[in-house]
């Protein structure tokens, strides 16, 4: 369970700017020292800044709870683990929203039409799509193409009308064309691989992803369709994450070896 010590050793550490942060933790760390009125005065004093303040103030009435089993210099390393821990935390999992929708100004939201085209158009290496439905699609299909011409592996996963048992009557052929797919690896869920219920109806490939130079990872709710791209509400988010776009290409690489998946 987290203390109330541990909760504003947390709050300080994310919301302090790194050079009242350091400065806090300089104070705390050249001496041992146990929380008392005296030092706790001096302490802040050393912040003119009145959010900053009362911030400190919180965390030194929670460390006078623990007094007993933390000095300064403790209050201090453990400031500075939570520190390294955020900024951590921080580059390895950075989200943003993607959405389809009306526009609304005040929300911090990016267009899924525009987020799928530049994460194409940014690929350098290896670019996977994963999608239920792909129809009508130009402005994508160009930015594929011109993946493709600079040399971009390109792999294709999705929902077609006989690998789906006709849950759609269209496939990537008649989106993306031939010439495309010719260059690309395209792979397909069988239908006699599927499982299936006691009426005998079978699971659909209705995963909505992209992920960009094992890099980046975009989960959506939008197909690759003109409607989910321009008209539908969608939502989804972009996740700028290399562990986690590896673990994604490492669930679709053991699909595809287990044959879960074949190529189309």
């Amino acid at each position: 369970m987290t203390t109330p010590l541990a909760e504003q050793i947390y709050r300080v550490a994310s919301i302090l700017p790194p050079a009242a942060l350091n400065a806090l933790v300089d104070s705390l760390s050249c001496e041992s020292w146990g929380v008392d009125a005296a030092q706790s005065d001096r302490l802040l004093n050393q912040f003119p800044n009145s959010k900053f303040r009362r911030i400190l103030g919180d965390l030194l009435a929670a460390w006078q709870q623990e007094s007993d089993r933390w000095d300064s210099r403790s209050l201090a390393l453990a400031l500075e683990s939570a520190r390294q821990a955020i900024a951590s935390t921080g580059q390895a999992l950075d989200v943003e929203l993607v959405w389809t929708g009306p526009q609304i100004s005040a929300l911090p939201v990016r267009r899924t039409d525009r987020v799928l085209l530049q994460l194409i158009e940014q690929t350098q290496q290896e670019l996977t799509i994963v999608s239920f439905a792909v129809y009508k699609i130009p402005e994508v299909s160009a930015a594929i193409g011109s993946a493709l011409d600079r040399g971009v592996k390109l792999r294709i996963i999705a929902e077609t009308p006989t690998s789906g048992g006709g849950k759609i009557p269209f496939g990537v052929t008649e989106a993306l064309g031939t010439e495309i797919l010719h260059r690309a690896q395209v792979f397909v869920w069988p239908l006699e691989k599927r499982p299936k219920d006691s009426a005998g109806r079978s699971g659909s490939l209705h995963i909505k992803a992209v992920i960009c130079d094992r890099q980046h990872l975009f989960i959506t709710s939008a197909n690759l369709t003109e409607y989910a791209l321009s008209l539908n509400l969608e939502l989804g988010v972009l996740v700028h994450s290399p562990t986690l776009a590896h673990q994604v290409i490492d669930l679709l690489d053991n699909l595809i070896h287990q044959g879960h998946l074949v190529k189309a």
